[in-house]
């Protein structure tokens, strides 16, 4: 599976060839700073392992700079770790972030799939997560205990909301 730095490279990259500065802008432009920040270190350094990888190659379209596009290997990568993220639950919700911003790598009836798969996870993952809210409640447990399981059922209410919109045409 890809590193979150690496789904963001592949993923921009789906969009067409870039260089790491024209990476770092438009990653500052998504405001990625607030909830996945990416140095220029890292970005250059991980772009360099997606290389050696055979995930991304340099286009040699510039003698000043790398040019990178995705390779098929990369692509491939890419929807594999798409699927595999929109397949399983985490408490750190950028992983779902990322998973949707980059599922356009997946075919209509993949995402179809794979938005089917989140969605019963998900209402699994709910009715236990309110099961255990309500007896936490019976018990009279001070909300201070119970605050981090609220967030978690307003984070699956806001998951399947977005998964509901996914594949919408913006208006």
């Amino acid at each position: 599976m890809l590193s979150k730095t690496s789904i963001v490279i592949c993923g921009m990259l789906l969009e067409g060839e870039m260089n790491a500065y024209d990476m770092l802008k438009m990653i500052d432009s998504m405001n990625m700073k607030y909830w996945h920040p990416i140095g220029a270190t890292t970005l250059y350094e991980t772009c360099i392992r997606l290389e050696k990888r055979g995930f991304i190659e340099d286009t040699g379209k510039s003698e000043n700079k790398a040019v990178y596009r995705i390779t098929k290997d990369g692509r491939v990568e890419l929807k594999s770790t798409v699927c595999e993220l929109f397949e399983r639950i985490d408490f750190d919700s950028v992983w779902f972030c990322l998973a949707v911003m980059y599922s356009g790598v997946l075919t209509k009836k993949e995402l179809e799939a794979e938005k089917k798969k989140r969605a019963a996870l998900l209402d699994e993952y709910e009715k236990g997560t309110k099961e255990k809210r309500d007896k936490m409640i019976l018990q009279k447990i001070p909300y201070i205990n119970i605050c981090a399981i609220e967030r978690m059922i307003q984070i699956i209410q806001i998951e399947k909301e977005t998964l509901a919109k996914i594949g919408e045409v913006s208006k």
